[in-house]
């Protein structure tokens, strides 16, 4: 059976994670594939509890409690606000005292499934439905290993191989992993539920990849390339050095805002000031305006106290100010080119506002919230996609 987009983004995430049991990852993989139905239930699709992971107090930090009736009847669960929280949420869980002992059993993923089963689904028969399971998973995770092997990947294209080409967009997820880099830093703002910008920028990211080709006609080719598919750093230069290596057409960063003022928000969209070297200054401010126009009016539709902060240069109107690396003309290659990368840098929005939570982070809707709007900004860069090619 085929894997859905949200599997695919679950196994992505999940096979580059540092686990202590290894050995584990596949039937930890193959009891989330049982538990969703691969991804398809609606814990999973609105709140990505790939496990149906009831809620319990110990989980607050991780998750927030939310209100769903099962096949089972109602009673409160877990919703995650990212796949990495609920990647960390698993073990949380499994350290509680109905579990105590396991990680005694884990020499094999047979002796650990055997051990967990009946305790989390009440059916001796479980361990056997997930080990069931267990080639599949692993062979998801080999897939997505070997992909990340192979360099960055995501051709799309019609049945016969022909149509327009729209070229390559290269999306840069703010932040990641845990160290400080020359041009980026680890993490910035936290979420008012605790939630980092780092694995918000990732989610809306990997989403925004998947709207992208989602949304492209049948007859267009495409190519979507990811800075990181995973909670890993990189140095800015190199973030933006993808543009050039991959030809891209545009260049898309996706950051949060954070302020100390809880009532601060909006939408802003930065581009490469004309002090700083900016050698395709009116094609950048189109594509700025572009996505800042696409992301606000989705956001206004979906809360109507957003606020629209506009498209800004990276000086913020200092001519002292260097500005983002990642939108250096040099560090793009578009000093290289004869055909310039076009580069924008998106602060959605500002997560230390509690509307904000709600609305795209630990609300009842925020994944839906999220995913239309990443499929307005798809619009938008396929327009300018769309455009170039022209």
């Amino acid at each position: 059976m085929a894997a859905n987009e949200l599997l695919k983004r679950l196994v992505t995430i999940f096979s580059d994670d540092d686990l202590r049991h290894p050995q584990l990852r596949g039937i930890v993989l193959a009891q989330w594939m049982l538990e969703s139905g691969r991804a398809t239930s609606e814990l999973s699709v609105k709140h990505y509890n790939f496990g149906g992971l009831k809620w319990r107090k110990e989980m607050a930090g991780f998750a927030t409690r939310i209100q769903y009736e099962a096949h089972d009847g109602a009673d409160f669960y877990c919703k995650f606000a990212t796949i990495e929280n609920f990647i960390t949420g698993y073990w949380v869980f499994l350290n509680r005292s109905p579990y105590s002992g396991w990680e005694a059993n884990v020499s094999t993923p047979e002796e650990f499934i055997k051990f967990i089963g009946p305790i989390y689904a009440g059916d001796e028969s479980y361990a056997d439905k997930v080990i069931s399971l267990l080639p599949e998973a692993t062979s998801l995770l080999e897939q997505a290993v070997r992909a990340r092997a192979d360099g960055p990947h995501g051709d799309q294209e019609n049945d016969d191989g022909r149509g327009d080409d729209l070229g390559v967009i290269v999306i840069d997820p703010g932040h990641g992993g845990i160290q400080n880099l020359p041009g980026s830093d680890a993490n910035h703002a936290i979420s008012v539920s605790g939630v980092k910008e780092k694995k918000l920028a990732l989610d809306f990211s990997l989403i925004l990849r998947d709207q992208i080709y989602a949304r492209a006609q049948r007859s267009e080719r495409l190519k979507v390339v990811m800075t990181r598919e995973t909670d890993k750093n990189l140095p800015g230069k190199e973030r933006a050095r993808f543009a050039f290596d991959h030809k891209a057409k545009l260049f898309l960063c996706l950051h949060f805002n954070g302020s100390q003022s809880g009532s601060a928000r909006g939408t802003e969209t930065y581009y490469r000031a004309k002090e700083n070297g900016n050698i395709n200054l009116q094609d950048d401010m189109t594509f700025a305006q572009a996505v800042q126009t696409a992301l606000f009016k989705q956001l206004k539709a979906l809360d109507s106290g957003a606020r629209d902060r506009g498209i800004k240069p990276d000086n913020q109107g200092n001519p002292s100010l260097p500005g983002f690396g990642v939108l250096n003309d040099h560090n793009l290659g578009n000093d290289e080119r004869r055909d310039p990368c076009r580069a924008a840098y998106i602060e959605a929005e500002f997560i230390t506002n509690p509307s904000v939570e709600k609305l795209l982070i630990s609300g009842p809707d925020a994944v839906n919230n999220r995913t239309l709007a990443m499929a307005a900004v798809a619009d938008a860069v396929l327009q300018q996609m769309r455009a170039i090619r022209s």
